[in-house]
């Protein structure tokens, strides 16, 4: 069983004086809180030198945190943690999560970084931090509403290795327990963050719902992409031998499927999707001719849509009332700024306080007692093509505002008719169809065209679609290139000091063929001998893998040994790589692993020891662990799918497990005769 990784942070939980606020929509844009120019382990440096330390001593696991503001009125402050973890000394020396997603052979880092925004900072001061990742891969059965893993208790879980390869644990917006912050904003949080460091890679495993429906393939359908994929994750890997090609071309057959195709053949079986498309159909200013439009109109429209069965009134209403002693014209036009100022300050439907409107209006409106009349006043009535909703906030109790754009569903005016009168503006206006009402639709339309389709969508040319939905649904890791490749170029640190950075890579004479690092940036000063840049190179690789913590430089491929006094420039180009070659000590390299007490020699990389010797052999084409259920063959020793194998995730694997193919010779076998 997993060991729960928990820091305390005791007594330093007390805040001092003077802490530094950060703002937490622009935290790690460009420039701000600093500049970060180098690689991810330089940048993570720079940004923690910034951070309060929570808890911990230099080579013990140590932990920081960033206060950081989500609004000023009234003062919203979450708080982002960020731990280091020594990996030698970690009971999960191997991440699981590089294995699953195809990253097994590379080497394990000296220092893993996890990025926490815990859903209950209350709980965190009691309890400690809890940063473990518990499961064993891809699977999952979080059912939060962004899930990617298992990071229960957390609204961020991210996790880079020293190395610049990351993943993204786990994300939980409101519907996963967050009182302040949406999945949106988190997600972009975590997007700034990975962007200011220079992270290389993130991956995550996609098990992100939205009630019974599984998101990526209800957003697959609609936009060709995740949930995810508006931040750049993209196709990872395969999964049950599903390939990039295949994924693509199911997506473009369940988006393509015709309406003036699907609707006549669901009409001889049943009456309510007909008459669901027809009237999402009429509501839409424009044809909707395949399955994608129409989920692409559907959850485009759910956005500005009110959220329960409500009824709302016109705003000129307000003007009958006894102590309203100003003109029509003067109302109207203190009413429109007001929806002005919440347009500005409300993106995406955020609730702003009364105060923050009021300041933002008082630059059109000087008379603050109208101004003060129509904010007490407006609260669920119309003002042109919005609802203005007010309401009080649970937690701060502080009113707020915010805004729902129904210029598509308000009721048509009937012909003939006037602009209404003061008088006239207390009629309500009930809409045609409101939030709840669209995502019964969407459930009912998503469980019976995608998920369980009837007998009508399973045979004939739409027998496609189930194979299309389960390939879709197979397809789990997502990843997104933050760094297509490192180029070296020369720039000024300093007045009159110029640096290179060259990107290195090592060659180890007495290694295993797996003892093969990435290329590293290495940043020297011009004038630099071909020497120094190896004691560069030796120092950088050794502080950044456990297996090259005892490496020594001997030597740069293409340069004569006897060149360590010559600059590096004068025999290296900008723009080229270096090999540097040499060797490991392998006696002070057992030394060094004092802290393991396994008598086998400690795993090297990521995906080596037992799981990453396993042969897999699947009649779905895998020929790698993805992460998903597997068993091993008791005849050949082969891992299959258990899926393939016909034994469904809802059962225990057999106790005496043939593959496909054992399964098969053992049949042919011929009968004994006695």
């Amino acid at each position: 069983m997993a060991k729960t990784m928990v820091i305390s942070l005791g007594s330093s939980r007390r805040r001092k004086r003077g802490e530094v606020l950060f703002r937490f929509d622009s935290f790690c844009q460009p420039g701000y809180p600093a500049q970060l120019a180098g690689a991810f382990r330089d940048n993570v440096r720079t940004l923690l030198g910034l951070a309060h330390l929570e808890a911990g001593a230099p080579g013990e696991t140590r932990c920081w945190s960033f206060q950081l503001e989500l609004h000023r009125h009234p003062p919203t402050v979450v708080r982002l943690f960020v731990v280091e973890e020594e990996v030698a000394t970690s009971p999960h020396r191997q991440c699981h999560l590089c294995r699953v997603v195809g990253w097994g052979r590379h080497l394990i880092c000296s220092k893993r970084f996890h990025f926490v925004l815990p859903k209950r900072e209350s709980s965190v001061e009691t309890d400690g931090l809890c940063y473990g990742i518990t499961g064993h891969g891809g699977g999952g059965t979080d059912k939060a509403s962004k899930g990617t893993a298992t990071s229960r208790g957390h609204l961020l879980h991210g996790i880079v290795h020293l190395n610049g390869y990351g993943h993204l644990v786990g994300i939980h917006g409101f519907e996963g327990g967050s009182d302040f912050v949406s999945g949106h904003q988190i997600m972009d949080l975590w997007d700034r963050i990975c962007s200011a460091l220079h992270v290389r890679k993130v991956s995550l495993v996609d098990t992100a719902r939205k009630g019974h429906m599984v998101l990526r393939l209800l957003h697959g359908v609609a936009y060709g992409d995740t949930w995810f994929g508006r931040w750049g994750y993209r196709y990872g890997r395969p999964s049950y031998g599903v390939a990039l090609q295949a994924y693509q071309q199911s997506l473009h057959a369940l988006q393509s499927v015709p309406l003036c195709v699907l609707l006549p053949h669901l009409n001889c079986f049943t009456q309510d999707l007909p008459m669901l498309v027809t009237k999402y159909q009429a509501i839409s200013g424009h044809k909707l001719l395949n399955l994608g439009d129409l989920l692409r109109f559907m959850l485009d429209l759910r956005t500005r849509l009110p959220a329960t069965s409500v009824t709302a009134m016109d705003y000129r209403g307000i003007m009958s009332d006894a102590s309203c002693r100003w003109s029509a014209k003067r109302v109207d036009m203190a009413a429109r700024a007001v929806v002005d100022a919440l347009r500005r300050s409300s993106s995406d439907a955020r609730w702003v306080t009364r105060q923050e409107v009021r300041d933002a209006a008082r630059a059109y409106i000087g008379d603050t007692g109208l101004l003060d009349f129509v904010l007490k006043s407006l609260g669920n009535h119309i003002v042109g093509n919005y609802v203005v909703r007010r309401a009080m906030n649970p937690v701060t109790k502080v009113l707020e505002y915010c805004l729902e754009d129904v210029s598509s569903v308000l009721p048509t005016a009937p012909p003939g008719a006037g602009v209404a009168t003061p008088g006239q503006g207390k009629m309500r206006v009930r809409f045609h169809l409101t939030r709840a009402q669209l995502m019964r639709d969407l459930v009912h339309l998503y469980r019976q065209v995608l998920k369980e389709p009837s007998q009508a969508l399973t045979t004939g040319a739409f027998g496609a679609i189930p194979v299309a939905v389960r390939m879709v649904l197979d397809i789990k890791h997502f990843v997104k290139d933050y760094h297509e490749g490192i180029m070296a170029t020369t720039n000024n640190a300093g007045i009159g000091h110029v640096y290179v950075s060259l990107c290195c890579t090592l060659v180890v004479r007495n290694g295993g063929p797996e003892l093969v690092p990435p290329y590293e940036t290495v940043t020297v000063p011009a004038h630099a001998t071909v020497g120094e840049l190896k004691w560069e190179v030796q120092r950088l690789f050794r502080d950044m893998y456990l297996a090259l913590r005892t490496f020594t430089a001997e030597s740069v491929l293409g340069i004569g040994a006897g060149q360590d006094a010559s600059t590096v420039l004068g025999l290296i180009g900008i723009g080229s790589t270096v090999v540097v070659q040499g060797v490991v000590d392998e006696e002070q390299q057992h030394q060094a692993e004092e802290g393991d007490l396994k008598k086998e020699a400690p795993a090297i990389c990521e995906g080596s020891g037992d799981v990453g010797e396993r042969v897999v052999d699947c009649v779905c084409g895998a020929d790698d662990d993805d992460g998903e259920r597997m068993a091993c063959c008791d005849i050949c020793e082969a891992w299959q799918h258990t899926r393939c194998a016909g034994v469904a995730d809802a059962e225990d694997v057999p106790h005496v497990f043939l593959c496909s193919r054992c399964d098969n010779d053992v049949v042919s076998f011929p009968a004994l005769s006695c």
